[in-house]
């Protein structure tokens, strides 16, 4: 018994012993198989190009990782599912991805196919790296597990706006999918056009499964529209078709602009061409993600060599699928947030979702879905990768959006694409340099400050790529033309009762209607320097015996009745609201017409106006200077300048001041003071010649003084107020609060004068309120009575309208401009307002105007100032000189007794200057007078010996 008891109880501890080990090897095996590999899936479309491709390149991407150990020990595995651009059936490879332990999964492929995998990866906290994927709603915060590699379509619509503002074009008409994908893509389209001050005039949106029949429906209906450049965002079979039907309506023709983005351009660039593919295809220009020559292609070039040697592959020529390029990159980025991951010692596990209710399908396998514990940490090493791959640099935002891309610009020519330009984000206009290598500064080193420089986000004015555009044309297409049909613009013609100068309207008696006029002739020059031809018929608007409604006008070219406007029409701020105007062809402004009266200036001091102050100022001190010079000059030879102080300064104030008259009593005596006189004379005459002609001018001639002197004061003084009927100016006035009972209408210049004449008190007005052209045609006859007040306010002016959008409004603006510079829109304008000779005189202002001022007279008086100062100076230096002589003369006569010093000679000097000398002066005229006359009078004795010297004895003793 006791040996069943031991051998029970050693069996008890044998299965023990074996379940433990049982349980420790299946543990381990568990673990083992854990550790051995980690799987991730891939969602793609197998039988599309790029879906073929990236399978490749996923698969080839797998085996570069575990070949290079990037894991360590650990192997990637790979589960791909085929979701046939399907949504539902991509959403069901999403579930079963999940269901089967995926830490991420590379795709989906398409945008369709994204917006239901990335609920799946939200509600599983599963990271979803798309590859292909691009619709700019998916960077939404809804979608957090969702990133991808390539670049969202914000991106590329801002580089195909930046090449439509590159040519200047300003309308675009847009093909895309009828799905989240080309919906969105347009939307961004939209806004970046917007930003280069473009638009897109008309979209057109097609399903996946539409048929030849209605794309040639859509396209036939835009043959009849203006504008000429069209962008295709759709699928690849899609645009392609849109492309075949184009060319077959002869749409792929000289004019047309076709712009395909990155999906077609994709397969555009495949060397297995049909024929006929190429054929429709020329000229296109198509807009694809810049792949860089790097180091990390070439390596990948390599590997694809070694695994599939059967299949050619020439990135670095063609360029071709970069969605593969993107798929193989997105495996390297879910395997280097694995690395991480596992370095760190996280680790992998799956947890049931909460239960939920049956209503609520509690039982579904969505509800079923395991959830990826480590989701949120896998996220956050995968937006914190960076590194350059195969398609260039990979780095994330916080959207999960790629954080910078460059894309290129490519022309089908021939059989194959040629890259003719470059868009980079840093830069918002085209290039035609190859894209900064940013590798260095995305990952966080230091950026290239070089191409910051350079590069300073300013779009360039136009950069000039070689582009054979569809036709074989190498001439940048317009961006429109006339519609197809033929049917010739109609432009309305306002039909006035006045002013006919500006635009006539006549009804001949064979009921044909003749259209002249300075407007119609400016518009008809314009049209001369366009470089097509327009078709275009007038129709005139208004009965001919009232003006018509400007504004009516305009409103019905917005509402499409007209297809442009020409004429005197305003440019105002709410007319640019609807409609748009070329460059304004005639400057214009709002004046005030009043008319004036005659006036006499009953001034005291109006004798005073010939000069203005500063010249007054200027004579006055000219007659003080020159009467100082001639008493400096007189003084010692002249008694009449000599005598007490007071008496001297009377001598030279009424001496220099009769001058004025030529009246002076006193004679002057000395050469220079006679030099001096002569040069201040004629200074008088050519002063006292102007005053008198200025005067007479200004007391003699009738002033026309306004009866109003501006529009404030017009406003202000409750009088009746005239307007052209039709005009603008009514609306104006009554905004400036002026009452609508004071405002009349007149259509005419002759209604225009006899309200005028008839004045306020008789029923007429006191002013006119008109445009400055109006006003200038109304008094080339009538200038003599009526006159400009005040100043000229709200500046405009007239120009030709167009609908809003209406590409021949900018053609037109530079055919005004290229008239201005010729002096054609001059010689236009001399013809119909014709220069009148107005013999009205002037105002206050033109009055004022004619005072005389020191810069019309200071070369005289700088010329006597001269004269005076040099005479002054020969006039000291004889005097020193004089001084001298006469100073060694009395040296030599007398004893020299030593003096005191330098003082004392300039005491001497000065008495020497004071002393008279008047009688030796005279005695030396008269003498010389005596010999000229052959000594027909003898000299007095008694006269000679009265003449004494100013040193005494000695001179007399000298001289005898």
């Amino acid at each position: 018994m006791q040996d069943y008891q031991f051998l029970a109880v050693m069996c008890c501890v044998l299965l023990m012993q074996t379940w433990c080990w049982a349980t420790a090897v299946a543990t381990s095996s568990t673990l083992n198989d854990f550790s051995a590999s980690v799987k991730i899936g891939a969602i793609l479309d197998f039988n599309s190009p790029i879906g073929s491709f990236a399978r490749k390149t996923i698969e080839l991407a797998v085996q570069d990782v575990n070949n290079a150990h990037l894991l360590n020990a650990t192997q990637l595995e790979l589960e791909m599912y085929d979701s046939g651009s399907n949504p539902v059936q991509g959403a069901a490879s999403a579930v079963e991805l999940v269901k089967g332990g995926v830490v991420a999964v590379v795709g989906p492929q398409s945008s369709a196919v994204s917006q239901f995998a990335a609920y799946i990866g939200k509600e599983a906290t599963v990271p979803f790296i798309s590859f292909g994927a691009t619709d700019p709603n998916l960077s939404e915060t809804q979608y957090p597990y969702f990133i991808r590699v390539a670049p969202s379509d914000v991106l590329q619509m801002q580089a195909v706006a930046a090449f439509v503002g590159n040519y200047g074009w300003k309308e675009v008409v847009m093909f895309h999918m009828d799905d989240d994908y080309g919906t969105n893509g347009a939307s961004k389209l939209s806004d970046s056009l917007q930003r280069k001050g473009s638009k897109i005039v008309d979209k057109v949106a097609f399903v996946p499964w539409v048929e030849k029949d209605g794309i040639d429906k859509e396209l036939s209906m835009l043959t009849n529209r203006q504008t000429r450049i069209f962008i295709v965002h759709t699928q690849s079979d899609v645009g392609f078709l849109i492309l075949q039907e184009a060319y077959y309506l002869n749409m792929m023709t000289s004019g047309y602009v076709w712009i395909v983005t990155d999906l077609v351009t994709t397969d555009l660039g495949s060397l297995q061409f049909d024929p006929k593919v190429q054929l429709y295809t020329q000229g296109v220009v198509g807009v694809r993600r810049y792949i860089r020559h790097s180091q990390e292609l070439h390596n990948f070039v390599v590997s694809w060599k070694r695994s599939y040697p059967h299949l050619s592959l020439d990135l670095y020529v063609n360029q071709n699928n970069a969605y593969g390029l993107y798929a193989y990159d997105a495996v390297w980025t879910a395997a280097r947030a694995i690395s991480s991951y596992l370095n760190d010692e996280h680790e992998i596990n799956f947890i049931k979702p909460p239960e939920k209710p049956t209503q609520s399908g509690g039982r579904s396998e969505l509800a079923q879905m395991p959830i990826f514990q480590g989701g949120k940490t896998m996220r956050g090493y995968i937006l914190n990768t960076s590194f350059v791959g195969a398609s260039g640099v990979v780095k994330f935002d916080e959207t999960g959006d790629l954080a910078d891309a460059a894309f290129e610009y490519t022309n089908m020519v021939g059989r194959s694409l040629h890259v003719v330009g470059y868009w980079w984000a840093n830069n918002s206009g085209v290039s035609l340099k190859l894209p900064p290598s940013t590798e260095l500064s995305i990952l966080d080193s230091a950026p290239d400050e070089e191409f910051f420089l350079a590069h300073d986000g300013k779009p360039e004015t136009s950069t000039n790529m070689s582009i054979i555009w569809p036709g074989g044309d190498a001439l940048t297409p317009r961006g429109w033309v006339l519609p197809k049909n033929g049917r010739p613009i109609k432009i309305g013609v306002p039909r006035k009762a006045g002013y006919t100068e500006l635009v006539q309207v006549t009804i001949n008696s064979d009921n044909t209607t003749t259209y002249t006029g300075f407007c119609i002739q400016v518009f008809e020059a314009a049209l001369k320097y366009l470089p097509y031809a327009v078709p275009y018929t007038y129709e005139m608007f208004g009965d001919g015996l009232t003006t018509p409604e400007y504004s009516l006008l305009v409103q019905k070219l917005a509402h499409q009745e007209y297809d442009g406007v020409v004429g005197d029409v305003a440019i105002l701020a709410d007319r640019l609201r609807i409609v748009d105007f070329t460059q304004p062809f005639l400057e214009s402004g709002l004046v005030v017409l009043a008319p004036v009266k005659n006036k006499r200036e009953n001034n005291p001091w109006a004798f005073l106006r010939p000069f203005k102050a500063q010249l007054w100022i200027t004579v006055l001190l000219s007659f003080i200077f020159t009467g100082s010079v001639i008493w400096i000059l007189e003084h010692k030879v002249n008694e009449e300048f000599r005598g007490p102080p007071r008496t001297q300064l009377v001598t030279v104030l009424t001496f220099i001041f009769s001058t004025l008259f030529f009246s002076q009593r006193e004679d002057t005596r000395s050469f220079l003071g006679r030099l001096v006189l002569i040069i201040w004379l004629f200074v008088i005459l050519i002063i006292n010649s102007s005053y008198t002609a200025n005067l007479t001018s200004i007391l003699t001639v009738e002033q026309l003084a306004p009866t109003i002197q501006g529009l404030e004061t017009l406003i202000q003084s409750n009088l009746p107020i005239g307007y052209q009927d039709g005009s603008f100016v009514r609306d104006y006035l009554i905004a400036l609060h002026v009452s609508p009972s004071r405002l009349k209408p007149l259509s005419s210049r002759e209604k225009y004068h006899r309200a005028l004449d008839l004045g306020p008190g008789r029923g007429g007005v006191a002013a006119i309120v008109d445009e400055l052209p109006y006003i200038e045609l109304f008094r080339q006859s009538n200038c003599k009575h009526y006159s400009i007040v005040g100043q000229e306010f709200t500046k405009s002016g007239w120009g030709f309208a167009f609908p809003r959008g209406s590409d021949i409004t900018a053609d037109l603006s530079q055919a005004i401009l290229k008239m201005s510079q010729t002096g054609e829109l001059q010689h236009i304008k001399d013809y119909w307002f014709k220069d009148t000779v107005c013999e009205e005189a002037t105002n206050n202002s033109e009055a004022e105007s004619l005072q005389l001022d020191l810069k019309s007279f200071w070369g005289l008086f700088l010329i006597s100032a001269i004269a005076s100062v040099v005479c002054v100076l020969l006039h000291l230096i004889c005097l020193v000189k004089d001084y001298r002589n006469q100073l060694t003369m009395q040296q030599e006569a007398t004893v020299l007794v030593r003096d005191g010093g330098s003082l004392q000679h300039i005491r001497k000097f000065l008495a020497y200057i004071d002393k008279s000398d008047s009688a030796q002066h005279e005695n030396q005229m008269y003498s010389s007078n005596s010999f000229l006359n052959n000594r027909l009078s003898s000299l007095d004795d008694s006269s000679v010996k009265s003449i004494s010297s100013p040193f005494g004895e000695g001179r007399t003793k000298a001289h005898t």
